[in-house]
């Protein structure tokens, strides 16, 4: 059994939502091969090609950093059987977005960083014992000594129905809409919901950041952090643009960082099936060791 030198938000992820998966994909001998990248992964890809190009040209100069350039960007996070759909898509997706001004709404809260904004970078560190690694969107510290986060989401773009955004939105555009159960105040330099917290619309979302910001450098149960998700929302013919700007719970944080330890204890002490006894989570994986996958299913895929 291998292990791993890391576990990120996705990983975790799969870990307590199918054993047997998270077992083949990281841990195995002959791991099961990677699946390709769906449409749905790459449009979002290539819309963030698109917005992180276009924020750093604007913060840095064009051609300050060729690493964040669209063409780099782009052939870096599309695999190459998706990147005429994605390319076009992606576009579409983006330019929408500049027009409904969240692109300037964004540039008014880097505006406030002290230092450089990062963008698209890798950060492992060790929380509470776990290897743990994340890669956020884009990070930066204000005036106020805020660390914020921010990440987008595109859902429902090939969606035939509408899709509701995250509920507690401090704008929806287009209609510059706040949703109802949004409380606005000032906190730390940034208008956010103090209604609600991100766990309460997206538990996914939360953890994901919650582990970014540990990485940089926010305590396990902070309540200083401000998370930012920008959300697009489909099809493709009546997209919305929702904001979400607000906080994680300090006991969100501890429940997550609980189920972190125990999964790395699972891994290290290979006893991965913990429902089971010692000896039959080894045999179960003993079993899954023992599959055989199709040499050509990659090349099918």
């Amino acid at each position: 059994m291998r292990i791993p030198n890391y576990l990120s938000p996705t990983s975790i992820k799969l870990f307590y939502n199918d054993r047997e998966a998270f077992y083949s994909r990281y841990l195995a001998d002959e791991r099961a091969p990677r699946e390709p990248q769906n449409h749905h992964m790459a449009i979002g890809s290539s819309f963030d090609a698109f917005c992180k190009s276009y924020l750093h040209e604007k913060l840095f100069g064009k051609g300050a950093d060729p690493r964040y350039s669209f063409d780099t960007l782009f052939q870096d996070q599309v695999e190459p059987h998706n990147r005429d759909v994605a390319l076009k898509d992606g576009s579409h997706i983006f330019e929408e977005y500049r027009e409904a001004g969240c692109l300037a709404s964004m540039m008014l809260d880097l505006g406030q960083a002290v230092g450089e904004p990062r963008f698209e970078f890798t950060i492992n560190d060790d929380i509470q014992g776990v290897p743990l690694l994340g890669k956020p969107d884009i990070f930066f510290i204000n005036s106020y000594g805020a660390r914020v986060i921010l990440d987008w989401k595109v859902n429902g773009y090939y969606g035939t129905r509408l899709k509701s955004p995250m509920k507690g939105y401090v704008r929806l555009m287009p209609g510059n809409k706040v949703h109802r159960d949004c409380t606005l105040m000032m906190v730390n330099g940034l208008m956010i919901n103090i209604g609600m917290f991100l766990e309460d619309g997206n538990k996914d979302w939360a953890d994901q950041l919650s582990i970014y910001s540990w990485l940089l450098g926010e305590g396990v149960g902070s309540s200083e952090m401000i998370v930012g998700i920008d959300q697009i929302c489909g099809p493709r013919d009546r997209l919305r643009f929702a904001t979400h700007r607000l906080r994680i719970s300090p006991e969100h944080q501890f429940d997550l960082i609980m189920l972190v330890e125990n999964a790395w204890k699972c891994i290290t002490k290979d006893h991965i099936f913990d429902d089971l006894t010692k000896e039959d989570s080894q045999a179960r994986c003993k079993l899954l060791d023992d599959n055989t996958y199709d040499e050509d299913f990659e090349a099918c895929l």
